[in-house]
């Protein structure tokens, strides 16, 4: 039954990640025939839920249609003799509609139940000069009553153009030289102008004055083009049609700049057409001959190829849930389904590069003040913190429960085994939440008060305790006869209270001595007061009653023919302890150790209260930590039902099982070999 239970607990775990890791793919929903408009089309596009296209042809009509059914306005002529329409850069649907005569108007589809075309920057044409057009355009949405775009007069000159609903501001700057391409920043705080295989980043002030940031040289060997992210504030780069690229801006000491981050395996052709969604990290790849590659912005390779019809075109929902595509006097739409674009086990296990981090990371960050940034799902800032938190609680509870049931099993008088063993067990009964809110509330800040004394402690104390075994073998024999039967450690603990007392005491005039300041002052930053030594400290009090019941047992069960041999032959307890006793208890010493840390990786209370919950991969004692049983039970309770982080925090859960499934299955596996090979020594002899 125990077996069926662990069984049906694995099956459900594996049930609800299992969609982490589904494929891609794109699924056929409504087609039907396409107006000559939506085939020609400048600009395309449709709402969410699909019922409702619009498109904007070269003759500068506005058109929507309704597959679905409903109302549909007539087509609106927009601005006549159309040359260029231009989207913004944030992915919304407002477009710069522009003629050759210098003409231009901002323009948004209403996309409700009776669709429209809305000019939320006044509805009149608008001329920027009268003797020409602005060639290279680009848009951005910079508030919600202001826009700013941008663009190459037949001067040369470049022209900043800030709207607001009461009209235009129109800022000159000088001579740019030839310009291949122009493009905007999300937030239009930034101009990437092309010009051959050399790409200038200028920040634009509020006044709309250009100042150059950095020049980057890209491909030499062939042209490049330059797309916009909309949902990620990065640059596509495609590079002499073979290299697709992804670049943001990274943190340097002398900046922002501009940094190649990841190469996509795309197949690029010429005329290569780059699909971005505004709201997703999707993009989608589409040659001319028809072949769709479907790529998420954190993985180099591809979630899904389509085959479409040569001559395709189309475009991807705000929110990248569906594609539509025209070809042919036909259009189709594709529901996209890729429930985790993001999530892959090299995004979980490896190093990711995000946007605004100097460099790759492994980060786990389930929520964004970015709307268009995803989660950041690294397992293994959240492993580190299990194994680091149970490797420092193993290294203090280990000791100390060990030598505790070496000397209660073998040295300790029956009187007083008789009140220690009660003892242990009432303390290991003490709920881990009590531990916890002592060790993050009362340990926590004495720890950093006298930093130096305890890490001293594993130093001073065996040296004191050496000293203090020496004394009292040195003591008159009338007081040997008092202490005979293992009440030694009745002196000894007046002797361990003193010291710590002394070190508590000195330790703040030595801190001054060396460092002039506290010792967790002077590490500075390096020193967070909720840490690993907190942690294994907290969490060492709440395994020794478990390893010392455990192995305690095991060293007082040890047959007792095999201990009175052993003196009979004139050994020393000492010896029959080390050479006698411990071997046969080996097993259950075994079991002792793993069992003791299978509960430390898997201890939730006393991590969530006493670590800073800080997922950082580091080896620091000084820096918190967040493990994987602390982390469910912070980020359950906020998790949407089946979202990706929900489905993701079941992730961490089946890795702890397995780990702890592990630990368990070792120490069974180790104890029945050493007890075989026990019984085999035991019959050779």
């Amino acid at each position: 039954m125990v077996l069926l239970a662990l069984l049906s607990i694995f099956i459900y775990l594996l049930f609800v990640v299992a969609p982490l890791f589904t494929s891609a793919s794109l699924v056929p929903a409504e087609k039907g025939i396409a107006e000559d408009a939506s085939v020609n089309a400048l600009i395309s596009g449709s709402n969410d839920a699909l019922s409702i296209a619009y498109h904007i042809d070269k003759q500068g009509t506005g058109r929507f249609a309704t597959p679905t059914g409903g109302f549909a306005p007539a087509p609106l002529l927009l601005l006549p003799a159309l040359t260029a329409a231009v989207p913004a850069s944030n992915g919304e649907p407002l477009y710069l509609l522009l003629n050759a005569a210098g003409k231009f108007r901002l323009t948004s589809p209403v996309l409700d139940s009776t669709p429209g075309w809305a000019f939320p920057f006044g509805d009149q044409v608008n001329t920027l000069e009268p003797t020409g057009s602005l060639s290279h355009p680009a848009l951005a949405r910079t508030g919600p009553e202001q826009a700013l775009f941008a663009g190459q007069l037949a001067s040369g000159r470049l022209a900043v153009v800030q709207m607001t609903p009461t009209g235009k501001r129109v800022t000159l700057s000088g001579p740019l030289g030839p310009v291949d391409q122009l493009l905007l920043s999300s937030a239009g705080d930034l101009l990437y102008a092309l010009a051959g295989n050399q790409l200038s980043i200028y920040s634009i002030d509020t006044d709309g004055v250009l100042q150059l940031r950095e020049r980057k040289g890209l491909s030499a060997d062939g042209p490049v083009a330059v797309t916009l992210l909309a949902s990620g504030g990065g640059l596509l780069i495609t590079e002499a049609e073979r290299h697709l690229s992804l670049w943001f801006d990274v943190p340097t000491p002398a900046g922002y700049r501009l940094t190649h981050i990841r190469d996509f395996a795309a197949s690029l052709a010429a005329q290569t057409r780059i699909i971005t969604a505004a709201r997703s990290p999707l993009f989608a790849v589409l040659n001319p001959s028809g072949d769709l590659q479907v790529f998420s912005s954190r993985q180099s390779a591809a979630l899904l190829s389509k085959k479409l019809p040569a001559g395709s075109t189309a475009w991807l929902s705000a929110d990248g849930s569906s594609l539509t595509s025209v070809a042919q006097h036909s259009w189709q739409r594709w529901q996209l389904l890729a429930p985790s674009p993001d999530i892959s086990w090299r995004t979980l296990t490896q190093k990711v590069w995000y946007r605004h981090y100097p460099a790759p990371t492994w980060t786990w960050q389930s929520a964004s003040l970015d709307s268009h940034e995803s989660g950041k799902y690294s397992l293994v800032p959240l492993v580190t913190g299990s194994l680091k938190a149970a490797l420092y609680a193993m290294l203090f509870a280990t000791p100390l429960a060990l030598a505790a049931a070496m000397y209660t099993a073998w040295f300790m008088s029956p009187g007083l085994r008789r009140f220690i063993k009660p003892a242990m067990e009432v303390m290991g009964a003490v709920p881990s939440v009590i531990i916890g809110v002592l060790a993050g509330l009362w340990l926590a800040p004495r720890v950093s008060e006298v930093l130096s004394a305890v890490l001293m402690l594993p130093l001073v104390l065996p040296l004191v305790i050496l000293g203090a075994g020496r004394a009292i073998a040195s003591l008159p024999a009338g007081w040997g006869i008092r202490l005979r039967g293992g009440a030694e450690c009745l002196i000894l603990l007046p002797v361990i209270a003193l010291t710590l007392w002394g070190m508590v005491t000195l330790s703040p005039w030595l801190d001054g001595w060396l460092f002039s300041q506290p010792l967790s002052a002077w590490l500075g930053d390096g020193y967070n007061p909720m840490n690993a030594l907190v942690v294994g400290i907290a969490m060492g009090f709440a395994l020794i009653p478990l390893m010392f019941t455990l192995a305690e047992e095991a060293l007082f069960n040890v047959p007792v023919h095999m201990i009175q041999g052993s003196l009979a032959l004139g050994a020393t307890p000492w010896q029959t302890l080390i050479g006698v006793t411990l071997p046969s208890a080996s097993t259950g010493l075994c079991s002792a150790f793993i069992l003791g840390l299978g509960r430390a990786v898997g201890e939730t209370m006393i991590v969530l209260l006493a670590s800073g919950n800080m997922p950082l991969v580091d080896g620091s004692l000084f820096e918190g930590l967040r493990s994987l049983a602390a982390n469910i039970a912070i980020e359950i309770p906020e998790a949407a039902l089946n979202s990706e982080h929900y489905r993701v925090l079941f992730l961490t859960a089946l890795v702890l099982f397995v780990f702890t499934f592990i630990i368990n299955t070792v120490a069974e596996t180790l104890r029945l070999q050493l007890r075989s090979r026990y019984r085999h020594q035991q019959g050779e002899a």
